[in-house]
């Protein structure tokens, strides 16, 4: 077994077929079914069904897949970390975050390397339920999310508080600058939601809230994607609802008004692996994160 062998046979069943993977490989076609062979006549078992031209992965096949992907991109971060040194970098920090942690992140790469680390950095931006996977399976060195963390083997510190904001065009004169705004206030207008592609979050917080406080909220649309809203909103499709931090600035163009909406805050969290020694580097950036959320 190689890492080639490996490398061909995660396309084949990505591509679900041996010429599909063979054009995006750019490689000949009988190399692909060489090396399928050679691993199942290696182990002794069988990693597709095949049936005229077409292939169906076994079960066997699957557990394969999983394992090789998760190899495959190890492999891949080892290549990239020692490219790194070899340009003269002491150290590659690999970072996950959200849309809404955006700003923090890139406020603690220009931090880091306005302090002269030799450091380059691999960002990751993803839903928190990514990020957590790849926090545990070490693809990540830490990443910044959102509370709920549901991975209770992740180490877990809860930091600062979000709050909701009505996101406007510039303009907008139903809205009166510096007061919040009341859920009732927003009844029966169109919203704009962030929504998470899996798990609770803080979608399901707005609709609980808009229900205990007995208003009819009207979302129009709901998006992984705050560029999404953005454009939803200037293009007067509605209006959105977002969670903030202090650092996050509005596009110009646009206006954004404090809600009275929830109980208690959203907040930001910092997930990490437990148990795992942190280079100089890694902490020193996971310090500058504290430093940020708290401050």
């Amino acid at each position: 077994m190689n890492l080639r062998q490996l490398a061909y046979f995660r396309a084949v069943v990505e591509h679900r077929s041996l010429a599909a993977a063979a054009d995006v490989l750019r490689v000949a076609q009988p190399n692909l079914s060489v090396a399928i062979k050679q691993l199942e006549e290696e182990w002794g078992v069988s990693l597709f069904e095949r049936a005229g031209r077409g292939l169906t992965v076994t079960d066997t096949g699957r557990t394969l897949y999983e394992r090789a992907a998760e190899l495959l991109s190890g492999a891949s971060a080892l290549d990239q970390d020692m490219r790194a040194i070899g340009r003269g970098f002491t150290a590659r920090l690999r970072v996950g975050f959200t849309q809404v942690s955006l700003e923090i992140i890139t406020t603690v790469v220009a931090q880091i390397r306005e302090e002269g680390a030799a450091v380059s950095f691999s960002l990751q931006q993803g839903e928190p339920q990514l990020l957590e996977t790849m926090v545990e399976m070490r693809q990540l060195d830490f990443a910044v999310t959102h509370m709920p963390v549901a991975n209770f083997g992740l180490g877990v510190e809860a930091l600062a508080p979000m709050s909701i904001v009505l996101l406007c065009r510039e303009g907008d004169d139903r809205w009166t600058a510096g007061s919040e705004i009341r859920p009732e206030a927003l009844a029966n207008i169109p919203l704009v939601l962030l929504r998470r592609r899996s798990g609770g979050g803080i979608y399901e917080r707005i609709m609980e809230a808009f229900a205990s406080a007995g208003v009819s909220c009207s979302v129009v649309a709901d998006s992984t994607d705050i560029s999404a809203i953005y454009t939803l909103v200037e293009r007067n499709v509605g209006l959105g609802l977002l969670p903030i931090h202090a650092l996050h600035v509005p596009r110009p163009g646009f206006a954004m008004h404090p809600v009275a909406l929830l109980p208690t805050p959203e907040r930001l969290a910092l997930i990490y692996p437990r148990g795992c020694r942190q280079l100089p580097a890694v902490h020193r950036a996971m310090e500058l994160c504290r430093a940020i959320l708290r401050g």
